[in-house]
């Protein structure tokens, strides 16, 4: 019985989502169609910036079906937005040929944050990358410990940002030597991956590659 129920409500998620594109809401295969995969910006696939002998990677410019489909993941609980993100994602680093063997991190949200969305936005996206990818993914190396106001709606982004994070002591050791690939949603000042890579330096986490998927303006 419990099984039927689940076939149906698989078909009727099919029916409601996997046939529409999450932008415009027309028919689409796999969540995006033809025309709104279009509107992508792509970046070259060089680093925007070299920070403190860190690469950093951006995949597109936030604007079009890009700035959509990040918004509909972190405010209007469209989950399925990081499937196709993170296919977009995939499709970018792949022309880059990094031929290492990562450990994928994000930056987490505020645990209140993720009680308020019902998830973390850059986790899925993360865990659907790693699908694509086979690259291991350590949720608990970065910790989010303390609350800050959303990047956007501040002047000084650095400022805001400094001293939210922290490495868990008991992990470092476990991936000194590794490859660490840093994903984020958005890059405006850089003042998170900065961030983030200056504790992961301090730590002795050197070898590190920051991939992000959208560039927006100042």
């Amino acid at each position: 019985m419990l099984s039927g129920i689940t076939k149906l409500l698989k078909s009727l998620a099919n029916f409601l989502y996997i046939n529409k594109c999450i932008v415009c809401n027309k028919n689409a295969e796999n969540f995006l169609c033809s025309e709104c995969k279009k509107q992508i910006n792509y970046l070259s696939p060089y680093p925007i910036k070299i920070y403190k002998k860190v690469p950093v990677y951006c995949c597109s410019i936030y604007e079009a079906s890009i700035k959509k489909l990040i918004k509909s993941l972190k405010f209007y609980r469209k989950k399925h937005s990081s499937t196709v993100l993170s296919k977009i994602l995939f499709e970018y680093f792949s022309k880059l040929n990094i031929g290492k063997n990562f450990v994928i991190i994000y930056p987490p949200a505020f645990f209140s944050k993720n009680i308020r969305r019902g998830y973390c936005h850059m986790e899925l996206i993360a865990k659907e990358f790693q699908k694509l990818t086979d690259f291991e993914i350590e949720k608990k190396l970065i910790k989010k410990i303390k609350y800050t106001k959303p990047q956007y709606k501040v002047r000084n982004r650095k400022k805001n940002i400094e001293g939210s994070f922290a490495v868990n002591k008991n992990l470092i050791q476990k991936y000194k030597n590794s490859s660490v690939l840093l994903l984020d949603d958005i890059t405006t000042s850089g003042a998170t991956i900065e961030n983030i890579t200056d504790i992961l330096l301090e730590a002795g986490i050197s070898d590190i590659t920051c991939l992000v998927i959208a560039k927006a303006g100042n």
